[in-house]
């Protein structure tokens, strides 16, 4: 013979829906801050990135204010991505010594070899508009680090020997 029983029904409880709506807007408030960081930082493949309104040699406020920026205790590591390829690290700091907010640093990089030889030259901003701390610019007598990756380096690169110069400036 076949017997039915049927169990009563357990109450509602509540909790486990707060924790479900808790841990939804969690992944939620995660989602929006991974894209918001990341549009920051997103360039097109092969495009330069270009701020307006920067100063270069040769124009008398760049010559002005350029010797109240200083840049110390620059460093090359030899780094690997994810794709196992060779990058170089290139971090350092930069000094505000000037009397205005510092917008935009921007940079010549050289890198050499171990017999001396120019391995690489690249032009990247140590300080841009929008991107780290906030996007805010330096303000007077602040000191801020920088950190810039160039890949791929080749297998003879030389970390010890590296030329930088300021060649852009923006503040205001």
């Amino acid at each position: 013979m076949l017997e039915l029983s049927s169990k009563p029904q357990k109450s509602f409880n509540p909790v486990r829906l707060y924790i479900a709506i808790g841990v939804l807007v969690v992944f939620a408030v995660g989602v929006g801050w991974y894209i918001h960081y990341q549009s920051g930082r997103q360039t097109s493949a092969g495009k330069r990135v270009v701020v307006p309104n920067m100063l270069h040699p040769g124009d008398t406020n760049f010559e002005y204010y350029k010797t109240r920026v200083r840049i110390e205790n620059v460093k090359a590591t030899l780094g690997i991505n994810l794709t196992k390829s060779r990058i170089a690290l290139i971090g350092g700091t930069i000094i505000n010594d000037g009397d205005r907010e510092l917008e935009a640093v921007e940079l010549h990089l050289t890198l050499y070899d171990v017999w001396g030889k120019v391995s690489k030259e690249r032009t990247v901003y140590a300080l841009r508009p929008g991107i780290g701390y906030g996007g805010k610019p330096m303000e007077p007598l602040e000191r801020r680090s920088f950190a810039i990756g160039i890949e791929p380096v080749e297998d003879y690169w030389n970390p010890k020997q590296i030329e930088y110069e300021i060649i852009g400036l923006r503040y205001k």
